[in-house]
């Protein structure tokens, strides 16, 4: 139940902290989706998720209005109650949502997944699913999905929501790097912080679950989007700030981030 919470948290405290732009007024949220133009390169490729009774092609690009985005950053970076378990690995922290163009009345973000391993993947790496009956972290490469719709309306109720989402039981999701890595400059009112980034392919195939029923549902298809990972400990601070609200954490997010697209390519 803790890593439930965990990812639950993370995802909505990484994925959407409020950060102020220089150009907007405080009281204005800026995605990490927006720092890191989810709308200009939202992804590619296809997903199918399926029950008994109905079938949603999910296909990331702009003209679906759908993105995927991910984070990776160090277990020691975590909160204090949650470094025990994940100190030693990375969390690479995966969002997909709808884009604010093609928003409407849908939820932004309907799927979360938290892959926990001993390094960034340099081959094709096949992460399970996690027995969350399990206290301690047995393998290498062990993932937790959650999900949900994404034609899910922000009108449902939290209670519809959550008798909705459906989480990860069994099958995996295979993690391959694509093309080169390459650095992303992002300005902030502290000066430059750089991060890298790392195109990954997913491929899905998934029987996922929910304990509110018997139900089980299908995610399978492959998926290619970026990976950004902190670079320098400017970074890192920049990454522990983003997930400040996991559990308590008592460092305030960035007042103030201005994105910078240049993009110079590294080996």
């Amino acid at each position: 139940m803790k890593l439930i919470l965990l990812v639950s948290c993370l995802l909505f405290s990484i994925f959407s902290a409020p950060s102020f732009s220089i150009d907007n007024p405080p009281t204005e949220k800026t995605q990490l989706t927006e720092l890191f133009s989810s709308q200009e390169s939202p992804g590619e490729g296809t997903l199918v998720y399926s029950g008994e009774n109905e079938k949603d092609t999910i296909t990331l690009g702009v003209d679906s209005g759908i993105y995927a985005l991910a984070l990776a950053f160090k277990g020691e970076l975590l909160p204090i109650s949650y470094r025990k378990d994940f100190a030693k690995k990375i969390i690479i922290q995966v969002a997909l949502g709808n884009l604010k163009s093609k928003l409407g009345d849908k939820i932004p973000q309907f799927g979360v997944a938290s892959f926990i391993t001993s390094e960034i993947p340099k081959e094709a790496t096949a992460f399970t699913f996690m027995d969350l009956k399990k206290k301690n972290i047995q393998p290498q490469a062990v993932t937790i999905l959650q999900f949900i719709s994404p034609k899910t309306t922000l009108a449902q109720s939290d209670q519809e929501k959550l008798q909705n989402t459906f989480y990860g039981k069994s099958g995996g999701i295979t993690m391959t790097p694509v093309g080169e890595i390459e650095q992303v400059t992002v300005r902030t009112t502290d000066g430059k912080v750089t991060f890298k980034k790392q195109k990954m392919k997913f491929d899905f195939q998934t029987t996922m679950m929910t304990p509110f029923s018997g139900l089980e549902k299908k995610l399978v298809g492959s998926i290619i989007f970026p990976v950004y990972v902190p670079f320098g400990k400017r970074a890192e601070a920049l990454a522990v700030k983003l997930g400040s609200g996991v559990d308590g954490a008592d460092s305030g997010p960035p007042k103030r981030l201005n994105p910078n697209r240049k993009i110079t390519g590294t080996k």
